[in-house]
């Protein structure tokens, strides 16, 4: 199982301890693919936090992704990023062998 982080958004303070676009909050998205056809995906928000002074600023023009992924995955906890991907895995266990199926109902016509 390979997994990815992607991020669509990141919230930001114009003006916060002494910095401009001070990103307080990571909208994230994480995927797993098997490798044979199957992903699945989770996303959420995470919130993280500037202190004034700390010497890993990084102004917003130069964010990259492996900054942001640090970031989320610090923030989120290492046991809710593996929580996460437990859950991408049953997802794709589930698409490999469905343990549940969609039915029309009976009374609904077939066309």
């Amino acid at each position: 199982m390979t997994y990815e982080w992607f991020f669509s958004m990141l919230e930001v303070r114009p003006s916060a301890e002494g910095q401009t676009d001070v990103v307080y909050c990571i909208h994230w998205r994480l995927g797993g693919d098997d490798g044979s056809g199957h992903s699945a995906f989770v996303y959420g928000r995470v919130g993280c936090t500037y202190t004034e002074g700390d010497p890993g600023f990084i102004p917003f023009a130069d964010l990259t992704k492996s900054d942001v992924e640090g970031w989320t995955t610090t923030n989120l906890g290492n046991d809710k990023v593996a929580a996460l991907k437990v859950e991408i895995d049953a997802m794709i266990a589930e698409q490999i062998t469905p343990t549940t199926e969609a039915l029309d109902p009976p009374w609904q016509e077939q066309s």
